[in-house]
């Protein structure tokens, strides 16, 4: 009898759990009739991982969902199936014994009825499988909309409810271990149907419009160059350059996240020059939800928006203001983004760190663009807009037609996308070998003018025109990289312009010109030992002791041959004049107040002028001090057309 209850209790199990337990898993679980740890191959709801005390699943809709230990229960159980929560039933069918009357032959009839689900199976179940996926981190393992990277090199797209990947539009899901959820449906490039029809046929309003200006728009031109043409009739300050800039910045958009540099574009001009009609255009040729444009954002609301996902941002009426915090912490997050491979760290509100994967194309509009930081500046190019003659209207764009056209334009970019890395390395190489740039501003302008080639003459790789881009955008000539200038240059820059008034009284003086008192050699007609000789030396001497107020000297270095010292430190070069400044200094601490080389750490950027030599110890006033010995050559004083040293000049004159 004892046998006979198992059997039957055996049985009713097996009625139960549909499909049939698998026998081997239920083994591994010690027992026999433990749920399976795989879900049924038809299973709506796919379990991908866990990770501190969350199961993640990909819900019926593809949505990812995150839920504690506690919340795998029940409605939330529910919600992850809906609009397929029958399935739960028909698979997990919850049953009742029950008894009644055959109404036919009298005789008691026990059935087994459908009552509803078992939901403690289910969430054991639910949580075994994503914890046998193992512990998993959705800040590394999901892709939100946008453009991806494959580990092959290939293009992955994102539209939101399609993933085009191996080649072919899928459903979100899971795909070689990375994650890609469902989301509102994005724009995605023209299908097949649509990829061959002529531009002029998909935007005839634009085309009339631009025709009637006087423009010549062949009936064969592409989506690329109708583009072009049409950002051509706003006024730019570099009618050769900055249409083609923005060519290349509106293909990157799309595709930011597949990219190992995404370029920064600031748009600046006054009044009536059309920057609103600019967005405009952006947000058209985009498509409904392929940029997040903002006329008022801050870092951490770009940052929550963006999530998971590398679209574009679009960053209107970027002001200059009082503090400028707000725009700068942008502008940061921007330039992270330009160059992120990684994981940027911040804090919440609930004591734990986060995780954001910054890989998105920014662009930014204003009137005037603000302070920005060197490190800043040459991620970024800057197109300036001139005022538009009062006659001259909008061009015609229709909503529909424009975002035909940006369609064209990433169907094209998507087919070519296996020419990118050769197209690109042609561009930044020329930007370096020809045009006399670093890697970042090759970076920043290469792949701008590598993508607008991508959709303007993808099919003309003239490598001569490829080149002529390093002279027209070369470092003699190329504003955005006239400023980029190390951090040394820029600190001993600052500290030269500095008034100081080291007398206690009359009018301030800047220290440039204490120091070219300081330094400057008796002339050769004084005769040494002469009264004016002496009055030279004596004002030499009283510029130094001044300098020595604010922790700085002027010295010639000794007669020891020059070289390296005991110590493995350079030596200063014998008869050089060297301008000794203190590592640490009141008088230093003050003309550095409130910059980035305050606390000292003036001395790490001078070090690295030509010719410094850090750690070295001088007498400045009474006491030895650590200084960096900056050659005063480096800093050209006294240059004729320079008028900071007016003043010491009239003085030495006048002796």
């Amino acid at each position: 009898m004892a046998n006979e209850g198992i059997e039957q209790v055996r049985a009713a199990l097996e009625d139960i759990y549909e499909p049939p337990i698998d026998d081997d898993a239920g083994d591994d679980q010690g027992g026999g009739f433990g749920p399976p740890r795989v879900m049924p191959d038809d299973c709506p709801v796919v379990p991908v991982g866990t990770h501190d005390g969350i199961f993640y699943f990909l819900t019926t809709l593809g949505e990812l969902r995150g839920l504690a230990a506690d919340k795998v229960a029940n409605k939330h159980i529910v919600a992850m199936f809906a609009p397929d929560s029958q399935y739960l039933i028909d698979t997990w069918p919850r049953k009742k014994e029950v008894k009644r009357l055959d109404k036919e032959t009298g005789e008691e009839i026990t059935e087994w009825i459908v009552t509803g689900w078992r939901p403690d199976d289910v969430a054991m179940l639910l949580m075994d499988v994503a914890a046998a996926k193992g512990v998993w981190d959705m800040r590394e393992k999901v892709r939100g909309r946008g453009a991806w990277l494959g580990d092959d090199g290939a293009l992955i797209l994102h539209s939101g409810n399609h993933v085009l990947i191996d080649g072919a539009w899928k459903r979100p899901g899971e795909y070689h271990g990375m994650v890609y959820p469902t989301a509102p449906p994005g724009p995605k490039p023209a299908g097949n149907g649509v990829a061959g029809v002529p531009a002029v046929d998909l935007a005839p309003k634009l085309v009339a419009s631009l025709r009637a200006r006087g423009i010549e728009i062949a009936d064969d031109v592409g989506a690329g160059p109708l583009i072009f043409e049409l950002i051509r009739t706003w006024n730019w300050a570099r009618p050769d350059i900055d249409p083609h800039l923005l060519v290349g910045w509106i293909m990157c958009a799309p595709f930011g996240g597949a990219f190992d540099y995404r370029p920064l574009v600031w748009i600046t001009g006054d009044k009536a020059t059309g920057k609103s009609a600019l967005q405009k255009l952006l947000a058209y040729l985009l498509g409904d939800g392929g940029l997040l444009q903002s006329p008022d954002a801050t870092e951490a609301g770009v940052r929550q928006v963006l999530g998971q996902q590398s679209l574009p941002v679009a960053i209107d009426e970027a002001e200059a203001d009082a503090n400028n915090s707000k725009i700068l912490a942008l502008v940061r997050l921007a330039r992270l983004a330009a160059s992120s491979q990684g994981d940027l760290l911040r804090g919440g509100q609930d004591h734990k760190g986060h995780n954001f994967k910054a890989r998105t194309c920014f662009l930014f509009t204003s009137i005037l663009v603000p302070p920005i930081p060197p490190q800043d500046k040459s991620r970024l190019a800057v197109l300036e807009l001139g005022e538009l003659p009062g006659e001259l209207r909008e061009p015609d764009m229709d909503k529909r037609e424009i975002a035909a056209l940006g369609a064209q334009l990433r169907r094209e970019f998507v087919d070519l996308w296996r020419w990118w890395p050769r197209i690109l390395a042609s561009y930044k190489n020329t930007l370096i070998d020809n045009g006399g740039h670093g890697g970042r501003v090759a970076d920043q302008f290469g792949t701008l003018l590598a993508a607008a080639h991508m959709v303007l003459n993808a099919e003309n790789a003239d490598a001569g025109e490829i080149f002529a881009w390093g002279d027209r955008l070369s470092i003699t000539t190329l504003a955005e990289a006239a400023d980029n200038e190390s951090e040394a240059v820029l600190c001993v820059r600052h500290l030269m312009s500095t008034l100081v008034n080291l007398q206690g009284h009359g009018t301030p003086r800047l220290v440039s010109s204490w120091l070219w008192q300081a330094a400057q050699p008796v002339p050769d007609y004084m005769m040494a030992g002469t009264a004016a000789a002496d009055e030279v030396h004596d004002l030499k001497r009283a510029a130094n002791k001044m300098l020595e107020k604010i922790g700085m000297k002027v010295i010639v270095a000794g007669a020891a041959k020059p070289g390296v010292g005991d110590d493995g430190r350079p030596k200063p070069v014998p008869g050089r004049q060297y301008v000794a400044i203190a590592s640490k200094h009141q008088g230093l601490a003050r003309q550095f107040e409130g910059e980035r080389w305050a606390a000292g750490v003036w001395s790490q950027a001078l070090k690295r002028l030509p010719g410094a030599l850090a750690n070295q110890t001088q007498r400045i006033g009474n006491a030895p001090a650590k200084c960096t010995l900056v050659p005063v050559d480096v800093l050209e004083l006294g240059a004729d057309d320079d008028p900071l040293v007016e003043e010491a000049t009239a003085e030495m004159e006048r002796v």
